[in-house]
């Protein structure tokens, strides 16, 4: 079952802090730990392009420990990046490609976000209008933690 994602917003920093900040672990979990449905227990990176990592997604009765992959699929520093995931749970799959492209704005940064996803199993079976609710949800509140979390980080200690 499909879910297409596309937007933009904007980050309070510059270009190439929000580009370095994408692929550091710490950065990556506190900002999906900001997300109201998802609670990470354990985000590793294994390689330059790959991440693995444990997470309990879902809101409501939808929920399930997803076990996945993150791969950087294409980076052209610092202008954009196309990540792969791949999750399991139980009876459940998901799995998706998302690209960014990062542009400077007066001393900020915006991001322009395409993506595709898919899910399969018992969770495709709740039809797809609740997964799109969901999907949406999840990308609202995450380019909001995104945005404030990446400013926060920036600013001079």
């Amino acid at each position: 079952m499909p879910l297409k994602l596309e937007g933009n917003f904007v980050v309070d920093a510059p270009r190439d802090q929000v580009w370095n900040f994408l692929f550091e672990v710490e950065t990556l979990e506190a900002l999906l730990n900001k997300i109201p449905g998802i609670t990470v227990e354990r985000l590793a990176q294994i390689s330059e392009d790959r991440y693995e990592g444990a997470a309990t997604i879902g809101v409501a009765m939808v929920k399930g420990k997803y076990i996945a992959t993150i791969t950087v699929v294409e980076k052209r520093a610092p202008e954009s990046v196309k990540f792969r995931g791949d999750g399991k749970s139980g009876a459940n799959w998901a799995s998706g490609e998302m690209s960014l492209t990062l542009a400077e704005q007066n001393g900020k940064t915006s991001l322009t976000y395409t993506g595709i996803g898919n899910v399969g199993g018992m969770l495709a079976s709740v039809g797809q209008r609740l997964i799109d609710t969901v999907g949406k949800h999840f990308v609202a509140h995450g380019t909001k933690a995104f945005a404030e979390e990446l400013a926060k980080r920036s600013q001079p200690k």
